[in-house]
């Protein structure tokens, strides 16, 4: 148990440093280019802007940078949001396969189960033959969501049980045990999750010098 918590403790940790890395360290980096970009653009457009309004130096500068200024307008409302959201699936992909890879099991299995048998015991009618998978479903989604546990463990059952497909099991079969078949769905679901990695921050980066470098020489 002591080592069960010491690991989740190492687990989680690493996932908080990978969050502060991409989508703090990395979110600032990627700013910093695009102010730089935007500073060059107004620059290199004359020092006539400084006396104009708002609306003016937009017209202005999309007038004499039109590829140029609107990429760079695009890119600081885009990036952002984009690097959040593949970051986060960075984030929990590499945290779903270090905990597979050494305790997943120890420490998944009894949280399922216990979701599992809570909603067997309460709502037997939807493990039963003839039963609305699509209801079952939503209702084990809804109450993953509202247990009490880790709430990194629950966003890895979440993300594995949400790819479990339940049309192919047989409710009517009495030798089928309900929990053993949803566990190990949400097991081979985490485990095709594809191999984690940082290649999105390498290509975002990447196409933020490259646009800043255009810009840079008036190449657009």
């Amino acid at each position: 148990m002591k080592d069960n918590l010491k690991f989740a403790g190492t687990l989680f940790s690493s996932a908080a440093f990978t969050f502060f890395k991409i989508n703090i360290l990395g979110q600032f980096l990627i700013i910093l280019i695009e102010i730089f970009t935007f500073c060059t653009i107004i620059y290199q457009s004359g020092h006539g802007t400084g006396h104009m309004n708002g609306s003016a130096i937009v017209i202005v500068l999309f007038a004499l940078r039109p590829i140029g200024y609107t990429l760079t307008v695009l890119s600081i409302f885009a990036t952002p949001f984009i690097l959040f959201s593949f970051g986060n699936k960075y984030i929990l992909s590499k945290t779903i396969h270090k905990l597979l890879s050494e305790k997943g099991e120890e420490l998944l299995f009894p949280i399922i189960d216990k979701i599992l048998t809570k909603v067997q015991s309460n709502q037997p009618e939807l493990v039963k033959a003839g039963a609305d998978k699509t209801k079952l479903k939503l209702k084990l989604l809804q109450e993953i969501r509202d247990s009490k546990e880790n709430k990194w463990l629950k966003k890895i059952i979440l993300y594995g049980f949400k790819k479990v497909n339940l049309d192919d099991v047989d409710f009517s079969d009495e030798n089928v045990s309900f929990t053993d078949i949803i566990k190990n769905k949400i097991i081979i679901g985490l485990k095709n999750i594809s191999e984690p990695s940082r290649n999105f921050f390498w290509v975002i980066l990447g196409i933020e010098i490259v646009l800043s470098i255009l810009v840079l020489f008036q190449i657009m």
